[in-house]
């Protein structure tokens, strides 16, 4: 049966940065449907989405409500069985859907690939992440790889997540026990770590399909260079990691009384 793939792309007053986004998403070498969701931009966002036409679906709210509502409102509107998340400043290579496709199965929660750094001032690869994870491309059981994925962060912009889990994942606000949190963070790594509990094994690629820009405007590189930011986003990265050995736990005693 065929894997049917909608590509999200949230975005937020990245006008001149999305279409290289977009134009990646439409350039794979599988049929996607690809969506465009719209907090709140002000900027000539609107224009650029109207210039692809009914090549992608354009959803908007003038409202901004956070990064998470924005992701969720365009994984809704997915028609697809599988969801990439594809960030408004990053890009995938042509055969990223394909080649993670091609490592899901029935007993997979998601697949991913490496990825590569870009210093957006020089076009310069910076580095390499995941490609180390696991020893080739291939579908293998979660604890392979469990202690690498729980101790980081699988970025979704290098992965395809089926969409009900990715629905699930995206929570609006705090974890039931939840005492740190910061902007934009922990959705992102509790889509894996959901995906782990739910289903026994992941797929691989090993290959740098997934493209991170590395700018100024990034949230993520911006509070790196702030420390008290980067203790904000690393509390509250290990509440998620916290939650998922609790949720590990408790899945463990139910199957125990089954």
């Amino acid at each position: 049966m065929t894997k049917t793939v909608s590509i999200v792309i949230p975005t937020y007053n990245r006008a001149d940065m999305l279409p290289k986004a977009i134009d990646s998403a439409l350039n794979q070498t599988v049929a996607c449907e690809v969506i465009v969701s719209d907090h709140g931009s002000t900027d000539h966002t609107s224009q650029i989405a109207a210039e692809y036409a009914d090549k992608i679906t354009y959803v908007r709210r003038e409202r901004d409500f956070g990064p998470h509502f924005c992701w969720l409102e365009g994984v809704l509107h997915a028609a697809g069985e599988f969801v990439h998340l594809q960030y408004d400043d990053d890009w995938i290579a042509p055969t990223f859907i394909e080649k993670c496709v091609s490592v899901l199965g029935d007993d997979v929660g998601f697949a991913f690939s490496g990825a590569e750094v870009i210093d957006d001032k020089t076009g310069k690869q910076m580095m390499t992440q995941f490609l180390e994870w696991l020893p080739d491309t291939g579908i293998f059981e979660n604890r392979v790889a469990e202690e690498k994925i729980v101790a980081s962060l699988i970025s979704p912009g290098a992965a395809l997540f089926r969409r009900q889990v990715l629905i699930d994942a995206l929570y609006q606000g705090r974890l039931p026990l939840q005492n740190s949190e910061y902007h934009g963070v922990g959705p992102d790594i509790f889509a894996s770590l959901l995906s782990m509990l739910r289903y026994p094994k992941v797929g691989f690629v090993k290959e740098p399909l997934a493209s991170f820009r590395a700018h100024d405007g990034s949230i993520t590189i911006d509070a790196f260079k702030d420390k008290e930011k980067a203790a904000n986003i690393a509390a509250a990265y290990n509440e998620v990691r916290h939650y998922y050995i609790e949720l590990k736990a408790m899945q463990s005693v139910r199957g125990a009384q089954q």
